[in-house]
């Protein structure tokens, strides 16, 4: 992304395969600004010095589907105020009904991680990275 932008939505491109829907219980979607270029097993050194994350989405129970566009899209409920930089987004939920899967590219760099379990502080770093699109408005 190029300059600063008011982030309103964020969406992934759906795969073929899996189930046209899934509930997510618990589900969240937070930003922050990363602090590099490549993710590590740790979730708390993969951000930048004095970042927090800012939930910018959550729901007890989100269905989320395909839009008929081949995108599963989350309009946020707190816009986001996005500078610049590496942005690292956490998407978490405490359970899952169904499993569903979205298109991925490799950087050939660590730039993904999933989680080691619910309120693991650890996880496992991937060069897969869901494609994602993000909406926003520029900030002139």
């Amino acid at each position: 992304m190029d300059g600063s932008m008011t982030i309103t939505e964020i969406a992934f491109e759906k795969a073929p395969m899996g189930a046209p829907s899934v509930l997510m219980h618990g589900f969240k979607i937070a930003f922050t600004e990363a602090g590099g270029e490549e993710l590590g097993r740790d979730f708390a050194n993969n951000l930048a010095e004095d970042s927090h994350f800012q939930v910018v989405y959550s729901g007890s129970r989100v269905t989320a589907s395909g839009d008929g566009e081949g995108r599963i899209s989350f309009v946020l409920d707190t816009p986001y105020e996005y500078t610049g930089g590496n942005l690292l987004v956490d998407m978490s939920y405490t359970g899952i009904e169904g499993s569903m899967y979205v298109w991925s590219w490799n950087p050939n760099s660590y730039r993904f991680m999933t989680a080691n379990g619910v309120n693991s502080s650890e996880g496992m770093v991937s060069p897969l990275v869901p494609v994602v699109v993000i909406t926003g408005d520029s900030v002139l």
